[in-house]
């Protein structure tokens, strides 16, 4: 009955969208599963009518020019004046909209206040008198790496003033020149709401305080103090932090059982026997009932049979044979996401980063597939011991193969069926594509006897090396490698072929070892070699019409071909990450102990780390091989492994070792995590999930929390009536 209300509910909300095309909710913002990413313009084809709305929360780049009376510095005259010359494409917008450049010469009074949204600023640009000669204005994007200064203005004089309205999101260069010859530069960081005046004056002696050795002096001074924007987030990660001690300390007072005490007093009702959580016993075979968690989603054991068809159905599975730990650290990261995907507040650090680099929305989708290693292992194990065969397996990962990508392809077209322009790739087909060639590795070379410990299932390897060889104790401690070398051999030669064509292979006008973005990096050298050899191999397969139209590097490369961040061969990495966590399931397997599971899980994170910043040379965003969530780089796939191996295990310590959280409320998620993920999409901009607030970081960070809250309700309901999605 709960099924039938839940389909009826969505074909009647999807009905209101198509009579009336209302949509309630702000915009999403830039996310971290690039499913998410869409083609705004169709958007709007769709519903005209919000265009406004949406034109609200789109970051403008405006630039006014005003005429100055001569016998003051403070107003401008009424008389009309000749238009300095404009240069306008300066940078463009995230979404399909460029940044707007305009000019004007109407008469403005420099103490009034430019009215100004959200993550903006002005800043007035004043010529001294004793300046004689027309000046021009180049202004340069930090974070646009080995980009050139583009020029704004020219002829700028002592009778104009330079009024600049720009995204605080990125710092500036800002390059004033006098006849070619004299300059002064000046490096900008601006905060939202701030009112800046920047004066060009003459240096009077060859000793100055300017920021070059030039005759001119550029000086930054602040009119109107900005806003300090990371109070709400200072305050909503305080009362997260609350939160989770006040979870912490209900859990330990069995404040939930004290309820249902009263409730059943209160109503004199006879409770029914509650489950107790308890870690799962990862090296104990499971009996012949369970089922084959091979094609579960989460991959977790459960002791009772669960239908075979994909589909939503009331499943009884209950926690005391889940990995609390691991539905926890899943929930978490899908909890992250969906805050991500519905805006992050509008803060820059929940954005990805522009090309190279690495933002707490770039490490999101990573730890994804990290878990989705771990948990194969699980599922294959239990398959393998209750004697599955290879065939029966093999036909169980293409059949989820095909299920996940389908998926995925259909929320692609979610916001316009055009099957002639939609995206092909995205998030789960992704997802699809490293979990089928994994799966089937790992189901090819996997045997029974490999995850059999060489101490022979004793309780700790530590207590028995004394008695053994010195190649017997190495085996006892490597076990977890050494038993697996045919895998290994094939994730290694998989790594090394994306590594000889990234840098090996030209192709077209692009030089091998391209790993920029194309537009304007290095000069716009290489303006049409987006993503390298990794775009070029998409741009020839899927053509330009089938993918993402938006990337990350549009604002401040202004990259021009397609590029998808889900791009395919960007897969070959990304299955790596989800070997490391293979890894981590074969430690969890093999190894029962606490301490031996705690310092390899350590260990490995700490190497990967390593490894990861030293591939970059310790710069993140440089080196021979760059962080890089839109190439997916093996820096990239170290860095997020070791970041997941360190973000478990912290999670393992106080959740399955000492027990101090039973994983509330990120379990409920955790365990049905496919149909949150899906449900979180598809009513993205329905209420009340999401609806239009004041545009501020405040307002938008709390409808951003609300979303997570949301969600997580829906989880504890469907987690309460036994409703998973099953794949």
């Amino acid at each position: 009955m709960f099924t039938k209300f839940i389909l009826i509910s969505i074909i009647q909300l999807y009905i209101i969208q198509t009579i009336f095309c209302v949509y309630f909710g702000h915009e999403v913002g830039r996310t971290s599963m690039d499913s998410t990413h869409y083609d705004r313009r169709i958007v709007q084809q769709q519903c005209p009518i919000n265009n406004q709305i949406k034109e609200s929360h789109q970051t403008k780049y405006f630039v006014n020019f005003k005429s100055l009376p001569s016998s003051s510095s403070s107003t401008i005259n009424n008389n009309n004046s000749n238009l300095i010359l404009i240069h306008g494409q300066f940078i463009s917008n995230y979404e399909e909209d460029q940044l707007i450049t305009r000019a004007s010469s109407s008469p403005i009074d420099v103490n009034n206040t430019v009215p100004l949204s959200l993550d903006q600023a002005t800043i007035d640009v004043i010529v001294d008198k004793q300046i004689i000669g027309n000046l021009s204005v180049y202004v340069q994007v930090i974070e646009c790496i080995d980009c050139p200064y583009k020029i704004i203005a020219q002829d700028l004089s002592s009778n104009k003033i330079l009024n600049l309205t720009v995204n605080t999101k990125y710092n500036y260069r800002i390059r004033i020149e006098l006849n070619n010859t004299l300059f002064c530069i000046e490096t900008l960081s601006l905060y939202e709401h701030g009112h800046y005046i920047l004066n060009v004056k003459i240096s009077l002696s060859s000793s100055t305080n300017s920021s070059s050795n030039s005759d001119l002096i550029c000086t930054l001074i602040t009119r109107h103090s900005p806003n300090n924007i990371y109070i709400p987030l200072i305050i909503g990660g305080i009362i997260l932090l609350i939160l989770f001690i006040a979870c912490i300390v209900a859990q330990k007072i069995k404040f939930r059982e004290r309820l249902i005490i009263l409730k059943n007093r209160f109503f004199k009702s006879v409770p029914p026997p509650q489950e107790t959580p308890h870690s799962y016993d990862l090296q104990a075979r499971t009996s012949a009932t369970a089922t084959d968690p091979i094609n579960a989603t989460n991959g977790n054991s459960t002791l009772t049979k669960l239908p075979p068809i994909p589909k939503i159905s009331n499943v009884a599975v209950p926690k005391s044979k889940r990995l609390l730990s691991l539905d926890g650290f899943r929930g978490f990261a899908l909890v992250a996401m969906i805050f991500i995907n519905y805006g992050g507040g509008g803060y820059a650090q929940f954005e990805h980063a522009p090309w190279h680099g690495i933002t707490v929305a770039d490490i999101v989708f990573p730890f994804f597939v990290w878990m989705l290693g771990t948990s194969l292992v699980f599922s294959l194990k239990n398959s393998i011991d209750k004697g599955v065969s290879k065939r029966t397996l093999l036909k169980k990962v293409a059949i989820r193969t095909i299920k996940l990508f389908a998926i995925g392809f259909i929320l692609n077209t979610r916001f316009k069926v055009d099957l002639t322009v939609v995206r092909i790739l995205g998030v789960l087909p992704r997802f699809a594509i490293v979990y089928g060639v994994v799966a089937t590795i790992e189901v090819l070379c996997s045997q029974s006897k490999q995850y059999l410990s060489s101490t022979n299932n004793l309780t700790s390897t530590t207590t028995t090396t004394v008695k053994l060889g010195t190649k017997k104790r190495l085996t006892t401690l490597f076990c977890d490698i050494i038993n697996f070398p045919l895998q290994w051999l094939i994730n290694i030669a998989l790594i090394t072929i994306w590594m000889l064509i990234i840098y090996l292979v030209p192709f077209e006008d692009c030089p091998a070892g391209y790993l920029g973005p194309g537009g304007l990096h290095e000069n716009g050298k290489y303006e049409n070699c987006t993503g390298g050899i990794t775009g070029y191999i998409d741009r020839v397969i899927f053509t330009n019409k089938h993918l993402f139209n938006f990337p990350t590097c549009l604002t401040a490369y202004e990259c021009k071909p397609p590029f998808d961040p889900e791009n395919l061969f960007g897969s070959i990495p990304t299955m790596f990450l989800a070997y490391l966590g293979i890894q981590a399931g074969r430690i969890l397997v093999m190894h029962q102990s606490h301490a031996d599971r705690l310092i390899r899980l350590f260990t490995w994170g700490i190497i990967s780390i390593a490894i990861g910043v030293g591939l970059t040379a310790g710069t993140l965003d440089g080196g021979p091989m760059p962080l890089n969530k839109n190439l997916w780089t093996l820096s990239f796939s170290l860095f997020t492994g070791g970041l997941s191996f360190v973000g478990f295990s912290l999670m393992y310590i106080i959740i399955d070792m000492f027990k101090w959280w039973d994983a509330t409320p990120f379990q409920y998620p955790g365990s049905n995590s496919i149909l949150i993920y899906i449900l979180h999409l598809v009513f993205a901009t329905y209420f009340p999930v999401q609806w239009i607030v004041v545009n501020t970081h405040a307002a938008h960070l709390a409808m951003g929390l609300w979303g997570c809250v949301f969600w997580i309700i829906v989880a504890y309901i469907l987690f309460k009536k036994r409703i998973f999605l099953v794949l």
